[in-house]
């Protein structure tokens, strides 16, 4: 039989002398009509579609992807940081220690003020500008020292609680970039420990106008002010101290020993110390944190170390806020390198 396209096939001829053939020799007949590469249709479509194809891979060059500014881990600056937030605000320990810290100070502050109006010999000089202004710091500032503590707990819990947890490896998986999940850690315990000394010293100035009306008048004034503002820079460094040796050693019974430790076994320490009578034990006593503390809570006006067994003179307000700035530095500059460099585990 003939194909369409009207060749015989070799395999359905004889190959028999008789027919005409000669002996020795064959005949072979190629059928176009069965060839068995592609088509003209068949390579169009192939062309079609590797262009397409080229074409879309330029267009999703081309085209920006979401969240591109942010870095590989698509997350931004702003996101890490309301990260953060939700993280520490969440952990009931933080919570605990925060309305602990509010109960307390407000409680101890009503107290001293509740002491100042009852005693009349005290009561006395509340009338006298600078005896309304004392007045109000100490209503204010006397539970700074034991305040600073709960604020360096508050520091420790900050970041070792997710080595404790083991938090921190999902966290570095989800921003592989170190340093800016530190800087917000830091920023956002200091903004917390902002807000909440200053809750501190607003109630605790309240209380002291709530109970002797006549220091109404001092609130605004400079030493009253500035010795608020002091008070709350202070807390804010204490906690930001206590971040730092928490990120050095990664444990939250090593970096609350080392901030208690720092607070008030060194001054104690140190007053023994007064007695070898070595001249520089003296210079260094007022720029231990505890004593950098009680000036920035005395305000412009009134500088000098609150501390007994040590000299009149010390730093004033600016070189106490710089003092405290500088402890801090010391331990939170190293523990960001350290939380760069070494392994999270």
């Amino acid at each position: 039989m003939q194909n369409a396209a009207g060749a015989v096939p070799a395999h359905n001829m004889p190959l028999d002398a008789s027919a005409g053939e000669q002996p020795g020799r064959s005949t072979i007949v190629i059928d176009g009509g069965v060839a068995t590469g592609p088509t003209e249709a068949q390579t169009a479509r192939r062309s079609g579609a590797a262009s397409a194809r080229s074409t879309g891979s330029a267009a999703q060059g081309t085209q920006r992807t979401p969240g591109a500014d942010a870095g590989p881990s698509g997350l931004s600056f702003a996101g890490i940081l309301r990260s953060e937030r939700i993280k520490l605000t969440s952990l009931r320990s933080i919570r605990v220690t925060l309305l602990i810290t509010l109960i307390m100070g407000l409680g101890l502050s009503a107290l001293i003020a509740l002491v100042f109006t009852v005693d009349p010999g005290m009561a006395a000089q509340l009338g006298d500008p600078q005896g309304a202004q004392f007045y109000i710091l100490t209503v204010t500032a006397f539970t700074t020292p034991f305040l600073a503590l709960v604020f360096g707990v508050l520091g420790v819990f900050a970041i070792s609680s997710e080595y404790s947890s083991g938090m921190i490896l999902s966290t570095l998986s989800a921003v592989p970039k170190r340093t800016p999940v530190f800087v917000a850690k830091g920023l956002v315990l200091a903004l917390i420990s902002g807000v909440t000394a200053l809750l501190l010293m607003v109630g605790g100035a309240g209380i002291a106008v709530l109970l002797a009306p006549q220091t109404a008048a001092q609130l605004g004034s400079l030493t009253v002010v500035s010795g608020m503002l002091g008070g709350v820079a202070y807390l804010v460094l204490i906690a930001l101290l206590a971040y730092g040796v928490s990120g050095l050693l990664r444990s939250t019974a090593g970096g609350i020993s080392v901030i208690t430790g720092i607070i008030f076994v060194l001054p104690i320490a140190l007053q023994m110390l007064a007695l070898t009578n070595w001249d520089w034990v003296p210079a260094v006593g007022p720029y231990l944190p505890s004593s950098l503390g009680s000036t920035l809570s005395l305000g412009i006006a009134a500088e000098g170390p609150m501390t007994q067994g040590m000299p009149a003179e010390g730093p004033t307000f600016w070189v106490a806020l710089l003092a405290m700035v500088i402890w801090a530095a010391i331990a939170v500059i190293p523990a960001a390198i350290a939380f760069k460099r070494r392994d999270a585990k």
